[in-house]
């Protein structure tokens, strides 16, 4: 895998007086390889930054479940493309944007996410089913849209700052 592919623009830092805007900025094919790269390299620059770990862990279930999708089932496996992963900062919050020339979404729209129990009631432990029920579950404001042979999902996740966290209680 070429080193130069990805682009990562220097994060900015988190917080209440970090810089708003662009923290991350990676374009890589639509691989699985590049998809763990990917998720490696944008956690570690969020925690770097001062983003918490469960934060963090919110974050790399969100990608892995949204990036693997676009992998497993936008692109064919004989014609893969590239996706395109964008994460702001905003005050509370991380603007994602992730887009791809794969195949559309069934239906036009991005799954409702229902927790898969519901629609199994005679498996005790369904197979599949559960990354849209985490991904709707994690974030917010979730927007599918298809524009030009081209996907678009956008989404915010709340983060907190360093100093809003909750300490932990001593003994």
């Amino acid at each position: 895998m070429p080193e130069d592919f990805a682009q990562t623009q220097p994060p900015t830092g988190l917080g209440p007086k970090a810089g708003l805007g662009i923290i991350v900025s990676h374009s890589f094919p639509s691989d699985f390889r590049w998809v763990r790269r990917i998720i490696h390299q944008t956690t570690e620059a969020l925690s770097k930054n001062g983003l918490s770990a469960e934060a963090v862990g919110s974050v790399e279930i969100v990608l892995a479940e949204a990036l693997n999708n676009i992998v497993e089932h936008a692109y064919e496996e004989e014609a893969p493309g590239d996706i395109n992963l964008v994460i702001k900062q905003r005050r509370s919050s991380l603007l994602f944007e992730i887009s791809d020339k794969g195949n559309a979404m069934p239906n036009g729209r991005a799954p409702l996410g229902n927790h898969p129990m519901s629609e199994f009631n005679n498996d005790p432990m369904p197979e599949g089913g559960y990354g849209w029920f985490l991904i709707r579950e994690l974030v917010r404001d979730l927007i599918y849209d298809r524009r030009d042979d081209q996907n678009f999902l956008i989404f915010r996740m709340a983060i907190e700052s360093p100093s809003e966290e909750t300490p932990e209680p001593e003994g």
